[in-house]
């Protein structure tokens, strides 16, 4: 992705963001996956006639599914556009998407994410290890299922459980937060662990008022 690519889909997504489902309908699953290459759709015109003939539930997991894989194309694009950060050259490699610092050990998978349901009336930025517990135990089934070192970008806002998805197209704000973050791994290197991988988890949080807030852990 370029940088005219990238602002031309960044603003488009920002538009599609409040009419995105917040929740699947059903887990991510290959079956339904592999009713059409998901992958092959470059816009969401191209999407929509691919959908045309599908039910209601398999268009709004689609709508949502490539609504997510774009917002992730632009999260790790507003990493990888820094000096301090590599993309993997391998688009299909499971192990890693970016790299920070040329550093081996900090090759991390992006994960664009929610506060999970089960955790959202005592949600706290203080716990972050109860989202990264939960993600990684409960990863969704099939062929994606791959335990690696992740870097969880959790998007909450206390005003509207839906405005999530709004919150994932925040991209002024995101540049700002991935340059702290950056930043803070030249020198802090402690992560929270699961089994035998790493993981950050990034907060990017919408106060009732309206403000937007973050936390790196």
């Amino acid at each position: 992705m370029n940088a005219l690519e990238f602002n031309t889909l960044s603003k488009e997504l920002i538009g599609l963001a409040p009419s995105i489902p917040l929740s699947w309908g059903k887990i991510q699953n290959n079956t339904t996956d592999n009713k059409f290459n998901l992958f092959s759709c470059k816009t969401i015109q191209d999407l929509e006639v691919k959908i045309a003939l599908l039910s209601d539930a398999d268009k709004n997991y689609f709508r949502r599914r490539w609504f997510l894989w774009q917002c992730s194309r632009c999260d790790e694009y507003l990493f990888y556009i820094n000096d301090e950060v590599t993309r993997n050259p391998n688009s299909k490699d499971q192990n890693y998407d970016i790299e920070f610092y040329n550093n081996l050990d900090l090759r991390f998978d992006v994960k664009g994410t929610l506060v999970p349901k089960e955790l959202r009336s005592n949600f706290s930025l203080q716990h972050p290890e109860k989202i990264v517990n939960f993600y990684y135990s409960k990863q969704s089934a099939g062929k994606r299922s791959h335990l690696q070192n992740r870097l969880f970008i959790v998007h909450h806002s206390f005003k509207e459980a839906k405005r999530a998805l709004e919150l994932r197209c925040a991209w002024d704000y995101k540049r700002i937060v991935y340059r702290a973050l950056i930043h803070r791994l030249k020198t802090n290197k402690k992560f929270i662990s699961y089994l035998n991988v790493s993981a950050i988890v990034v907060f990017i949080v919408e106060k009732q008022d309206g403000s937007l807030c973050y936390s790196i852990a």
